[in-house]
């Protein structure tokens, strides 16, 4: 299909799209739902992964131990991640209450937020993706750079994972290392709550 970064650069562009046709008041519920669900992630990740080391886990007795832990774990917080965004999308909606701008100033404000949402769901998606070793490498959703020296990402796509840390995870929450360092999660959490509240 392309390269990681077209793919993540092309589907934010779909949830720009999204944004535009929904207007920002539909699209701040899924933000909000988004910087819950990445707090919780936060949370969880270096719970799980501090008990999958553990000898005599539950995780371990069904097989899931640190040298099997990508597939299983990329394929739960990916699945639970689409569900999340498709709740968001397709359930009761948390839209922000207000009336929503005509003309230009509409279209712009949606296209931002459905940007910033395009960001915070596929940049997550990409971390997790990164977080597990790209165990999908072989499917033909994108192609590695360099097979040849085993080299996944472009020097691009290796400066916004790697290199710049651009990932949601990464930049709003410390890249879920340990469950003491928050980031500026919870802030946003209790930002996005109180932008919904407050009228």
């Amino acid at each position: 299909m392309g390269p990681i970064e077209g793919v993540w650069f092309t589907l934010i562009g779909v949830f720009i799209f999204l944004g535009i046709i929904r207007g920002f008041l539909k699209e701040l519920g899924l933000t909000t739902v988004m910087i819950v669900w990445l707090f919780a992630m936060d949370q969880i990740i270096p719970r799980l992964e501090d008990l999958i080391r553990q000898p005599d886990s539950f995780l371990g007795r069904i097989g899931i131990v640190d040298a099997t832990k990508a597939t299983p774990l990329w394929l739960l917080f990916t699945l639970i991640t689409i569900v999340v965004v498709y709740i968001s999308y397709e359930g009761e909606t948390l839209a922000f209450q207000g009336t929503p701008p005509k003309g230009a100033q509409g279209i712009i404000l949606g296209a931002l937020i459905g940007a910033i949402n395009g960001y915070l769901v596929t940049g997550t998606l990409w971390w997790i993706l990164h977080q597990y070793n790209y165990p999908i490498r072989g499917t033909g959703l994108f192609f590695d750079f360099n097979p040849a020296a085993g080299q996944v990402l472009s020097p691009l796509a290796d400066q916004i994972v790697n290199g710049l840390k651009l990932l949601p995870p990464d930049l709003l929450g410390q890249g879920v290392e340990t469950a003491t360092s928050l980031g500026v999660l919870p802030l946003l959490v209790i930002t996005m709550v109180l932008l919904r509240v407050v009228r």
